[in-house]
């Protein structure tokens, strides 16, 4: 499938400074490994290579995205790919991961809904085990939801700074403005770092500059 507007479209080294992953270990989940340990692709992802070159849509990042928390955490690349086909069979969506809400104890992975008499609970993805909610707490307080099927459809990467597919085809922009963080702070670093030439030059607040060039130097690659 190609990209379509409002799917979002990065490369793996896009996804990877925006997800603070290696673009090796991205590569490695889209593509599999091919020398050495052979070890099959983790993410089909949306997009098929066009002359070669990948890309992936918005819900593949967040895919990563959490695929990326749960390692951090502690869960084995072998649970989460068993976690990520079993939610993908039990949810019927390509996008398990981008389902609201995943948690982690470091061991499992666990969904949160609720039992037959409308009370949260936290179900393990394996095991079907119910536990408690408070025993756990969730990591993924940066994502937006759609109300009606939970799938991510907003990331709220950093202060001021959103990831939304419909919006520039999914750049980082400053939140409520649909301006790319990255013209605000190349015009920043342009104009000797002057934050209100620029933004009376966009028509913005000094500090919506201040967050889009303070976004692009805690990512830059």
């Amino acid at each position: 499938m190609l990209p379509t507007p409002g799917q979002g479209v990065y490369t793996f080294a896009e996804a990877a400074r925006l997800t603070a992953l290696k673009p090796a270990r991205i590569r490695e989940w889209f593509r599999g490994r091919a020398q050495g340990e052979v070890r099959r692709p983790v993410f089909r992802g949306d997009y098929e290579p066009v002359d070669g070159d990948h890309a992936i849509s918005f819900l593949d990042l967040v895919d990563v995205y959490v695929a990326g928390q749960l390692r951090d955490h502690g869960v084995s690349l072998q649970t989460l790919r068993r976690v990520y086909c079993k939610m993908a069979e039990d949810l019927q969506t390509p996008h398990p991961f981008c389902r609201k809400e995943v948690l982690t104890d470091g061991k499992a992975v666990f969904l949160r809904g609720l039992d037959s008499d409308g009370r949260e609970e936290l179900t393990e993805v394996l095991t079907r085990q119910g536990v408690f909610p408070q025993i756990l707490l969730p990591f993924l307080k940066r994502i937006d939801y759609e109300k009606v099927k939970f799938l991510a459809e907003r990331w709220r990467i950093a202060d001021q700074v959103i990831v939304d597919p419909a919006i520039c085809f999914g750049q980082p922009i400053v939140e409520g403005l649909g301006l790319p963080t990255t013209i605000l702070a190349a015009a920043y670093r342009a104009n000797d770092r002057n934050a209100q030439l620029v933004a009376d030059w966009y028509n913005v607040q000094p500090e919506h500059v201040l967050a889009a060039v303070q976004f692009e130097k805690s990512f830059a690659a």
